[in-house]
């Protein structure tokens, strides 16, 4: 493919300018290896996925804070603590949600959200209507 676009669609000086850019980059090829290269972009790419992984809140932690700073023991409490939990739940599936196949096809719509129990109904259904 890459050869048929040189001979037919560049031009004669295109061409000679294809094939001195080719030499200079054999030239140089060979003073790094390709492995170091290779190694180095799957190296970024594992940072890159690593960092996005660790950014995302899990929320085990965050009940823990609540769980320790909200107090009671009577209804008022219990709800609170509830519905705090019930809403990092449903932060989690909205962000699962945009980076998992899984969890889209699992949720695809608001109603889905709804029927897991994840999220009950208004007023907030502006937040997934795609």
């Amino acid at each position: 493919i890459v050869l048929c676009v040189i001979r037919c669609v560049l031009s004669e000086v295109q061409q000679e300018l294809f094939e001195r850019a080719a030499r200079h980059c054999n030239k140089f090829a060979k003073l790094i290896p390709m492995s170091f290269v290779l190694g180095f972009y799957i190296s970024t790419a594992f940072q890159r996925w690593w960092g996005q992984y660790t950014s995302f809140p899990l929320p085990d932690n965050l009940m823990m804070v609540v769980s320790g700073n909200v107090h009671g023991v009577d209804e008022r409490g219990r709800m609170i603590r509830r519905t705090l939990m019930r809403y990092a739940n449903l932060s989690s599936v909205l962000i699962l949600r945009s980076i998992s196949t899984r969890v889209r096809k699992r949720f695809r719509t608001l109603e889905d959200i709804v029927e897991a129990g994840k999220k009950t109904r208004p007023p907030d259904t502006h937040l997934i209507q795609r």
